[in-house]
């Protein structure tokens, strides 16, 4: 039998190093740190998921694209990012309605689905990750077109400047998702929540389509 694989190790930050970082992040540092761990996020889900001509990290934005201070725990981030991102491949809701989600959507359409998402004012790690999947699903569908690909990321990462970022900040960035895995039931019931929004918009968009 397989044994059931386990979450990444919890690495908490101290109130002194959250307020540390708050302090020194701006807007546009956690925008653009963002950006970063989205295209690894994205490029990292289709060469796992087998995807032929997966391009490469630096195709899925402008060359020159400034990625923000960097991050100590990167490497954690992304296992964290990894996590709930499988969490939500499970759902299998999630997968049927996200098919019918086309990449040529209007970005009215996009930021009304992100929007959906926190619709009831709950900002936590879980629906942060739900924007990132979401992008991942709907890019997988233009490989082809790189810079739609290009168009569909910076839309979910204006998004979360202008409604996100201030929320990550207060957290003290985004070496905060750490914090995601305290404990077993924090992360049931944040992947879930974010499941439950998730589902709502995505059906909001195909009811608009």
């Amino acid at each position: 039998m397989a044994s059931k694989v386990q979450p990444p190790s919890a690495f908490f930050s101290s109130e002194e190093e959250k307020k540390t970082r708050k302090k020194h992040l701006s807007t546009d540092d956690v925008t653009n740190q963002g950006r970063y761990l989205l295209n690894n996020f994205i490029h990292e889900r289709m060469v796992r998921d087998g995807i032929i001509n997966t391009p490469g990290v630096d195709e899925l934005q402008e060359p020159g694209t400034p990625c923000g201070p960097p991050m100590d725990h990167s490497r954690e981030i992304a296992r964290a990012l990894r996590f709930i991102g499988d969490e939500l491949d499970k759902d299998h809701k999630i997968q049927e309605l996200v098919k019918k989600v086309p990449p040529e959507a209007e970005r009215r359409v996009f930021l009304s689905v992100a929007s959906k998402i926190f619709e009831d004012g709950v900002f936590n790690w879980g629906r942060v990750v739900a924007l990132f999947y979401f992008a991942y699903k709907v890019c997988i569908k233009a490989l082809d077109r790189i810079p739609l690909i290009r168009a569909i990321i910076n839309l979910i990462m204006d998004f979360i400047r202008d409604r996100v970022a201030q929320w990550i900040i207060e957290r003290g960035g985004w070496e905060a998702i750490r914090e995601y895995f305290g404990s077993t039931w924090g992360q049931i019931s944040l992947v879930a929540g974010a499941s439950i929004m998730f589902v709502g918009a995505v059906y909001l968009m195909k009811t608009w389509h």
